[in-house]
């Protein structure tokens, strides 16, 4: 059997940045030519970013995706490129990529064509230009992906192009994952070589199910599968890339790094086949550099806690990054959530570009402060303190005196997170660094946090992370450290020390929401799994608890609408997956 080198261009795109994703296509398209590869492959919607959501709607963006194709295609002495875009289509046919705006409205007010679809493309571009195009066939609608909403679905046989007497049956993400779906159609149709562009976001586990899905695909179509994958941070997703490749038989013979741009270069034997459209893939290769690449690499999957780590990392490094943001500031209490958001931060725009600001009032311990200190010590980072027992007597007996009431409870307890949230603002109007918040999901699901207060911010960091997740976490990082013969990041005393907001003397959490090990469990069923309240109980939880945690849950959705975005990294966080209605009248039935 021949032997095909192909190249996957598993890339960090921005959303909308097509100026920049051409650059970043022709970077590793030129890298992959140096190596002698006969075929690039990018991934879905390298072109436009993924998801390019309402972009798709506003007028101009589909003509500007088209001309960016365009300035790829005028690259000359390259390997066909795969490329992930958008095509419109109107009466069922693609409109030629040459085609702008004006072209379109004229045919359409003509009655040539009915107004434009648009389609999810993978687009060849060669020495013969741009063509043939693949379209995405099943849309996802469920989870985070909203496709219906925006795509037509592709109609018609798959399309497979011939490179070197390979032929290369072309697959976008979803289509891959149906038995009997579009990969069999293109195997039954001659394909030898199936290769996927994904835009597959990050979620515990879900390595292990798109490899093991490409086994049972390999197995069902007996082709090998060349899987790309996106990479990065956009908004609340976050890409892990580890793009993969499979013989015919299932079995892994190259994957990608996590969580970091690569070109992964494969050599596969592959049976010949005259199928499909034959592209001409011959250019000036530099045999010397083509001679001895590093090919079919196969890395070693990181450890879950790892990977969650660094899909963190990667989320808010890229939300500022690609935001504008140079630095971060945040309110540093010598917690457990406060400190793990530190060292994230620390870890994904450097220690210089990360300051953290102590606020005690008076029901601060005086440990609390110190261990804020030693965290930043640790870290290298900066830190002030900003004392706000003067600003919170002041407010109160304003508060006092226009009420003719004592403040008492939960008033006065916010009022000082208010307070904070006020102060941090004010700083990142002052000095244009984004706020992180210190949040986590088993607060965020109980509504155990303090609107217009600590969830005040540009982004939250942790807020898919469960409070025990949360100590996990910061394990793992002063393991890390050790390994690498650094000084443990998070200060023992942190890790130990009972959880509390002190907000009120001697305050626990434990006070107000059940210990945090009965607590997650809970809401991991509820609200990552969907049981009911009785599918719960059934299951053994205590019948009170249940019924209490699930009224938290429900009650507090008004506050999560209002929280920052941030880094999903469960198979269902709060926002993008699980979209409830605030005015909502259904409770968990009473058994």
């Amino acid at each position: 059997m021949p032997v095909i080198r192909i190249a996957l261009a598993q890339m960090n795109s921005v959303v909308g940045g097509l100026s920049q994703n051409v650059e970043t296509l022709h970077r590793l398209r030129t890298q992959a030519g140096s190596v002698g590869a006969s075929l690039v492959i990018s991934p879905e919607l390298a072109l436009t970013g993924y998801p390019p959501e309402d972009l798709l709607l506003k007028e101009g963006f589909c003509d500007s995706s088209r001309l960016a194709l365009g300035d790829l295609a005028r690259s000359e002495n390259l390997p066909p490129l795969l490329v992930g875009t958008i095509m419109a289509e109107g009466a069922g046919v693609v409109l030629a990529p040459s085609m702008d705006g004006r072209d379109v409205t004229r045919l359409v007010n003509e009655g040539q064509v009915r107004l434009p679809h648009i389609a999810n493309a993978l687009a060849c571009v060669s020495s013969q230009g741009v063509g043939p195009i693949a379209t995405k066939r099943l849309l996802p609608n469920y989870d985070v992906f909203d496709e219906q909403r925006y795509f037509h679905p592709g109609l018609g046989p798959g399309t497979i192009i011939n490179i070197d007497g390979v032929a290369v049956g072309l697959l976008i993400c979803e289509d891959v994952w149906t038995f009997a779906g579009p990969a069999a159609e293109l195997a039954a149709q001659g394909a030898t070589l199936l290769v996927v562009a994904n835009a597959s976001p990050f979620a515990r586990g879900r390595r292990d199910d798109r490899e093991s899905m490409l086994r049972e695909r390999a197995f069902e179509t007996g082709c090998p599968i060349a899987y790309v994958n996106l990479v990065g941070g956009q908004d609340e997703l976050v890409f892990d890339g580890q793009s993969v490749v499979v013989d015919a038989d299932g079995r892994v013979i190259a994957r990608a790094s996590a969580f970091q741009e690569e070109l992964l270069v494969v050599e596969l034997d592959v049976k010949l086949s005259s199928a499909g459209v034959v592209i001409d893939a011959t250019y000036a290769r530099d045999e010397r550099s083509a001679l001895s690449p590093h090919v079919n690499h196969v890395a070693e999957p990181a450890s879950e806690i790892a990977e969650i780590y660094d899909a963190l990392v990667m989320g808010t490094r890229d939300y500022l990054r690609k935001n504008g943001f140079r630095s971060a500031i945040l309110g540093l209490s010598g917690g457990i959530d406060s400190s793990l958001v530190a060292a994230i931060a620390v870890d994904a725009v450097g220690s210089r570009a990360v300051r953290g600001f102590a606020m005690p009032s008076r029901y601060s311990s005086e440990h609390s402060v110190r261990d804020a200190y030693e965290l930043a010590h640790r870290l290298d980072i900066d830190i002030n303190t900003i004392a706000i027992e003067a600003a919170h007597a002041t407010v109160m007996g304003m508060l006092e005196l226009a009420l003719n009431e004592p403040l008492k409870g939960l008033t006065e307890e916010n009022l000082q997170s208010r307070i904070r949230g006020v102060l941090l603002m004010a700083v990142s109007n002052q000095t244009g660094s984004i706020v992180l918040t210190t949040g986590n999901k088993s607060e965020m699901a109980t509504g155990y946090s303090t609107l217009y207060g600590d969830s005040a911010g540009g982004f939250a960091v942790i807020k898919d992370v469960s409070k025990t997740l949360v100590y996990e976490l910061c394990r793992y990082r002063n393991e890390r450290a050790v390994a690498q013969g650094d000084p443990e990041p998070i200060p023992l005393e942190v890790l130990v020390k009972a959880p509390s907001a002190e907000l009120r003397p001697d305050q626990r959490d434990d006070q107000s929401l059940p210990p945090y090990e009965q607590l997650d469990p809970l809401l991991e069923l509820y609200v990552e799994e969907d049981a009911t309240a009785q599918e719960m109980i059934d299951a053994g939880h205590d019948h009170a608890l249940v019924l209490r945690i699930t009224r938290l849950v429900d009650l507090s959705e008004y506050k999560r609408r209002q929280m920052p975005p941030g880094v999903r990294i469960s198979k269902k966080a709060f926002g993008r997956d699980r979209r409830m209605p605030i005015t909502n009248a259904f409770r968990p039935e009473s058994p």
